[in-house]
C-alpha cells in the first residue's frame, strides 16, 4: 500500500509530471498519464514474502524457483511498462522461454488430462505433456493481459479465480494452498481501490503478465496436487479471460485483421464505448463497465460456491455452457448498440 502511495504521489509530483509521455495505444480508454507501474508493488509484496519466509516453511522453494525462472520475463515486461516499445512478439517469446524453463526444472506433479486416449498418451510421452501445458500457460498468461482495460477488471477476475481455488483447496484441506491463496488474495485486495473505482495507478504489463502467469501455475499445481479434481474444472475457472482470447483471435481472422494487431472491439472496451457515450463521463464509465461485467468475470466462483468447490463433469459441462452464452449474449447486444453510435464518438 506505501509502495502504491509513493509511486502515485511521485508520478504526481511537479519534478516528473513535466516529463509525462502521452501512452498511446490502440485499446487505450482512459484519459489523462496515468502510472503503469501497479505491477512493481504486486511484485515487491511477493519477493517480500518470499524473502522474510512469510508462509513458513510450507513448499517456499516452488515459489522461490518460479520467480527465478520468471526473470526474463519481469525483466522485458518491466521495460515495456517504462519505454512502451517492446514487439508483441518479443513479449510472447520471453513468456514460453519462462513457461519452458518452470515446467522442465520443477519437480511439482503435473495434472493429467482426463481425455480417455490422450490420458494414456502423456503418461507414456511426458514431454508431450509439458510442450501442452506451455502453450495454456502462455495462452492464459495473453489471456489475462486481454482483460487489462477498464479499472478493476483484471484484479477482480483474478479475485475470483483465487476464491475458487481457495474453496478447491478447503475442501480437501491443503492447509499450504489455502494459506498461499490467502496471501495472493490480500495481496490483490490492496491493490484494488488504487485500480477501482478510479485508476491511479495501472498494473501495466509487469503486474499482468506476472501475476498471470503465478495464478496461472497455482492452477496446473493444484490439479496436479489432487487428481480427484476434473481437469476441465479448470476451464470453467479460466474461462472468462481463456474465452476472451479465443473469441478475438477468431474474429480477427474472420475480419482478415492481423490477430497480433490491438483494436477497441474486445467486449469490455465495447460496453464502455457504450456507456462513455451515454454518460460522458470517463471515469464513472469504465468503473460501471467492470461492474456490468460480474456476471462474466464472477461466474465460476458463484457456480463453485452453489454447486460445490468438487464438481462432476456434468455440472461443469452445464457452467461453461452458461458462463458461454453469458458471455455470447453480453456481446452480441454490445456490438449491436455498438454499431449505432456516431464514429466520431468511439
Amino acid at each position: 500500500m506505501l509502495l502504491n502511495i509513493a509511486i502515485v504521489n511521485l508520478w504526481n509530483s511537479k519534478y516528473l509530471i513535466k516529463y509525462h509521455g502521452l501512452y498511446q495505444a490502440e485499446q487505450k480508454i482512459h484519459k489523462g498519464s496515468i502510472p503503469r507501474f501497479g505491477g512493481v508493488p504486486l511484485l515487491t509484496s511477493i519477493l517480500l514474502i518470499n524473502c522474510f519466509d512469510l508462509l513458513g516453511n510450507y513448499e517456499i522453494k516452488y515459489l522461490n524457483h518460479t520467480l527465478i525462472c520468471l526473470s526474463p520475463l519481469i525483466f522485458v515486461t518491466f521495460l515495456e511498462d517504462v519505454y512502451n516499445n517492446i514487439l508483441p512478439k518479443a513479449r510472447l517469446f520471453f513468456i514460453f522461454s519462462s513457461a519452458v524453463i518452470l515446467l522442465l526444472t520443477s519437480d511439482f506433479t503435473l495434472p493429467a488430462i482426463d481425455l480417455p486416449i490422450a490420458k494414456d498418451f502423456f503418461v507414456q510421452y511426458p514431454l508431450t505433456l509439458i510442450i501442452l501445458l506451455t502453450i495454456a500457460l502462455a495462452v492464459m498468461v495473453n489471456a489475462f493481459n486481454l482483460i487489462d482495460g477498464v479499472n478493476g477488471l483484471l484484479l477482480l477476475s483474478f479475485l475470483s479465480i483465487l476464491g475458487c481455488l481457495t474453496m478447491m483447496a478447503e475442501l480437501v484441506n491443503d492447509v499450504y494452498f489455502v494459506k498461499l491463496c490467502h496471501v495472493f488474495l490480500a495481496i490483490l485486495i490492496i491493490q484494488l481501490p488504487f485500480n477501482f473505482p478510479k485508476a491511479r495507478i495501472f498494473a501495466g504489463d509487469l503486474g499482468a503478465y506476472t501475476i498471470g502467469f503465478i495464478v496461472a501455475l497455482l492452477i496446473i499445481i493444484f490439479f496436479g496436487k489432487h487428481p480427484e479434481f476434473l481437469t476441465w474444472q479448470a476451464i470453467l475457472i479460466l474461462f472468462y479471460p481463456a474465452f476472451e482470447l479465443l473469441f478475438t483471435v477468431i474474429r480477427r481472422h474472420k475480419q482478415n485483421r492481423n490477430i497480433m494487431q490491438a483494436d477497441r472491439f474486445h467486449l469490455h472496451q465495447l460496453i464502455f464505448t457504450l456507456l462513455n457515450y451515454s454518460l460522458k463521463k470517463n471515469n464513472i464509465s469504465n468503473a460501471l463497465t467492470t461492474i456490468l461485467l460480474t456476471p462474466v468475470w464472477g461466474f465460476a466462483s458463484l457456480w463453485i460456491l452453489i454447486h460445490g468447490a468438487q464438481l462432476n463433469l456434468l455440472w461443469i459441462c452445464l457452467g461453461i455452457g452458461v458462463n458461454l452464452m453469458l458471455y455470447l449474449c453480453f456481446y452480441l447486444m454490445a456490438w449491436h448498440l455498438y454499431r449505432h453510435i456516431p464514429i466520431e464518438s468511439y
